[in-house]
């Protein structure tokens, strides 16, 4: 198939007829010349794939927008995501919905409601249920495996024996795992002290710099839910 005229339409003026630029002679070409009729159309697809491929390419991740709305985000980042957030109304759209969502499980004293408690229990052993204290132990003795309302959480630890310390590696399994992502893991200390951290889009986590101590591990979720994990030795 070739173009009724001589030369052909360039790729500028079937752009320019793509974008609704175009002169009324371009237009009217069009619509005669089957040939340049089906350029059009594979012009159409390509911006649409691109379009389709960069779609949002620069904005934040769910996780990013999460943490920057609860201050958890460093102050180098959270700048960028601030000028990110005056430019793009989608962005602060999400943001927006996300004010109303928590805005709704706010109490009388300002802090945020939490729609649900779960209890962790150590799956295994001979009653499946967890006991006073679970030990998470240095030599490799495989993992703890918590179970609560189908959510599973499993902890295991690199140990440094040289320097007396170790890292928790954690991992959150659930049918609804997007709605896990972001959300805020704190690991708390006998002297009552806290690390924090966040679950990846994965559902994984990280805490180093632990020694041989009692600890309790809370994650919360933005959506309200709380998972706790009380009384976890840990023995180098």
């Amino acid at each position: 198939m070739k173009c009724i005229t001589s030369p052909a339409l360039d790729d500028t003026q079937i752009v320019s007829y793509i974008e609704g630029e175009a002169d009324e002679s371009v237009v009217a070409h069009i619509k005669e010349c089957l040939y340049c009729s089906e350029r059009v159309t594979q012009w159409t697809f390509l911006q649409n794939s691109l379009r389709k491929q960069l779609y949002r390419v620069t904005c934040p991740t769910p996780m990013e927008l999460g943490d920057y709305h609860l201050g958890f985000l460093p102050d180098p980042q959270k700048l960028v995501v601030a000028q990110h957030m005056r430019e793009c109304p989608l962005c602060r759209r999400e943001m927006a919905e996300l004010d109303d969502f928590l805005g709704a499980q706010i109490t009388d004293n300002g802090l945020l409601a939490t729609a649900k408690v779960l209890i962790a229990r150590l799956l295994g052993g001979e009653s499946g249920f967890m006991s006073s204290h679970a030990a998470l132990r240095g030599e490799a003795r495989g993992p703890l495996v918590f179970e609560a309302d189908g959510i599973v959480i499993t902890l295991d630890v690199q140990t440094d024996v040289m320097n007396g310390q170790a890292s928790i590696l954690g991992q959150l399994a659930a049918d609804d795992q997007d709605q896990w992502t972001g959300a805020r893991v704190e690991l708390q200390r006998a002297d009552l002290s806290q690390l924090t951290a966040s679950l990846d889009d994965l559902g994984a986590f990280r805490f180093d710099d632990v020694r041989s101590e009692t600890i309790r591990i809370t994650i919360q979720s933005l959506y309200g839910i709380q998972v706790q994990i009380p009384n976890v030795v840990i023995t180098l």
